[in-house]
């Protein structure tokens, strides 16, 4: 069956629609700061003797609040930002100091394609926040979870990070149920797809973060 694609209401490829978004982003939604702390938490106990240097991806990395979180905070990072659009890039180097850029590679990349994930080597953790909905349909949540899994070792940790289409067990008329799912059916992509570890970590006012596991 034909996959009809949701499309998106705003272009971020576009430098004035970017820098929208990135204005209004944490003014709409400031728990978002909430799953930024955790993160940087996490990375940051990660044991120093096993992850003497820790390669983080960001996929859909947007205007650069979370790589800035980052790599202020987390010294041991080098820090991979995947992105379709040069303008959000653009906005997240602005941010970052030089020693934080130093330790940081910008890719231009859609994660809608098929080979985004090719050019990699192994990260220790990968994170998606909020950005799993742009693949404009969930029925790609599938195979997109297989190409990230091609870039973690057994020890790696992937975060995956987005609305909800139900909050408290009611369905939210703010979001699609073609690009939002249940937590039960990111459960189920992520055990489909391989997955052994699967925990909620976080979940705010239907914002909701997976730690998922090899």
């Amino acid at each position: 069956m034909k996959i009809v694609e949701v499309p998106s209401p705003i272009n971020l490829q576009d430098p004035t629609d970017a820098m929208v978004w990135a204005n209004e982003a944490n003014i709409k939604r400031p728990w978002r700061y909430d799953f930024f702390n955790y993160y940087v938490n996490y990375i940051n106990n990660l044991n120093p003797v096993h992850y003497p240097n820790i390669r983080v991806l960001e996929i859909g990395s947007g205007p650069g609040f979370l790589a800035k979180a980052i790599l202020q905070t987390c010294p041991r990072v080098h820090y991979v930002a995947l992105d379709f659009s040069e303008s959000m890039h653009i906005l997240s180097k602005n941010t970052l100091l030089d020693n934080e850029l130093s330790r940081a590679t910008y890719i231009l990349k859609d994660f809608k394609t098929d080979d985004w994930h090719q050019q990699f080597a192994k990260f220790d953790v990968v994170i998606i926040h909020q950005a799993l909905h742009e693949l404009r349909h969930k029925s790609y949540a599938h195979k997109f979870h297989q190409q990230v899994r091609q870039l973690l070792h057994d020890d790696s940790t992937y975060f995956v990070c987005d609305h909800l289409i139900y909050e408290n067990n009611h369905l939210n008329p703010h979001f699609n149920n073609q690009l939002f799912m249940s937590k039960d059916e990111h459960y189920q992509n992520f055990k489909d797809t391989g997955f052994s570890q699967i925990e909620t970590a976080l979940e705010i006012k239907g914002l909701c973060l997976f730690k998922v596991q090899p």
